[in-house]
This record gives C-alpha cells, structure tokens and sequence, in this order.
C-alpha cells in the first residue's frame, strides 16, 4: 500500500509549503495530480490522508483532491499518439512497440488551497 507513503510526502510538503511562506491559516484543500502508470487507487490515498492529516493543526478539516492524468503514449516509428487504458504498451496505428510514455507518470501536488 504506497499510497500511505504518498499521503505521508503530500502532508510534508504542504507543511514544507505552509513554512516557507509564513502562512497560518488552514488548508482547504490540496490538489494532487497521478498519473495512471503510478497505480494510485485515489479513495486508498484519501483514506491515508485523511488518518494522518488529523496530526497538522492546519491540515485537520482539509480534503485532497485526487486528479488521474491518463496514460498517453506516442509511437517512435511513425509518431502516432494514443491514450491507452490497459497497460499494453504498442502502437494501434503501425503495431510497434517502440514507443514513449508523454503522459501518465506524473505524481505531485499540483496546488493548495486555503482557507478564508
């Protein structure tokens, strides 16, 4: 279960992130971005946020928000781009394996949001 790992780095770095700027007041909400090729199960790692967040006074009453970024890959031979919703890794187009991941393998907090 690395989502709860996950959940540890996101409080860590909305802390880190609070910190640096000086800010007090509370999150409301942190946005989190994953592509599909991490294998994130969102509801695991809200569960795991939401147990551990009760810990960080300005985290207490926030939610994450998980957004999925779809597995996008593009054919080295004859540059054709698709989305893919299994992981079987070739082009529809021409058959090649020889492709590149575009999309898919992001895992950040893309943004947090406070509390007024």
């Amino acid at each position: 279960m690395h989502e709860l790992q996950i959940a540890q780095n996101i409080i860590t770095i909305v802390n880190d992130e609070l910190s640096k700027s000086g800010n007090l007041n509370a999150v409301d909400t942190v946005y989190f971005i994953a592509g599909r090729m991490r294998a994130i199960i969102p509801e695991t790692l809200k569960f795991s946020y939401d147990v551990q967040k009760k810990n960080h006074t300005q985290l207490e009453n926030s939610k994450l928000s998980v957004k999925e970024i779809d597995i996008v890959i593009k054919c080295k031979d004859c540059d054709y781009q698709q989305t893919i919703l299994e992981p079987v890794f070739y082009c529809e187009k021409c058959l090649s394996t020889n492709i590149e991941i575009v999309n898919g393998n992001e895992l950040y907090v893309d943004s947090i949001e406070l509390a007024d």
